[in-house]
């Protein structure tokens, strides 16, 4: 007796692993290891994406970049570098017209080379940004009105409020990886 044939299932197959950009990964593995507080390892990281940002004509991912490398020196206990990489990052940020970015981050980088000990290189950091900013007030903080996570869910960086380019209320722009990172 004939049977007809029914049509065979295609097998399921699994889905297919979504691929991360080589960078994307480099940077998720640098931000565990400042999360971490292994600086020496996470500071080349970070300054080999800085420089690569840069050449690739991406200004402010390369002064965030340039910012997380300052900050891994500032923890390794080297202020010179780390003032070198801040101006860099100043740099990028004036000259893409993020003026009010540079204001903003200002205080926080000076504080934390004053609470490692490194006051005149935070003093004149601070005057150096207030002669070019042509002001020694901050510029005041955008509004926004939802919370972050703490960390970005695409590449792991810490979501600050006062660091994310807001698209909207409920959205934010990762300053690391340009993602969009969803208020809560």
């Amino acid at each position: 007796m004939f049977r007809p044939r029914l049509p065979r299932r295609p097998a399921i197959r699994p889905v297919a692993a979504r691929r991360v950009h080589p960078a994307l990964r480099v940077l998720r593995r640098a931000n565990r290891l400042m999360e971490q507080g292994q600086y020496a390892q996470a500071y080349p990281i970070f300054r080999r994406l800085a420089e690569g940002a840069d050449e690739q004509g991406m200004p402010i991912q390369a002064a965030n970049l340039y910012l997380q490398a300052a900050r891994a020196r500032i923890e390794m206990g080297s202020a010179v570098d780390a003032v070198t990489l801040a101006r860099r990052a100043i740099q990028l940020l004036m000259g893409a017209g993020r003026r009010e970015r540079v204001s903003m981050l200002l205080p926080g980088l000076v504080e934390r080379l004053d609470d490692k000990g490194h006051r005149e290189q935070a003093v004149d950091l601070r005057a150096e940004v207030a002669a070019l900013l042509g002001t020694t007030k901050p510029v005041s903080a955008p509004a926004w009105r939802g919370m972050l996570p703490a960390k970005c869910p695409s590449c792991g960086a810490p979501a600050r409020a006062d660091e994310v380019t807001w698209i909207d209320d409920r959205s934010a722009e990762c300053c690391y990886c340009g993602s969009v990172i969803q208020a809560e």
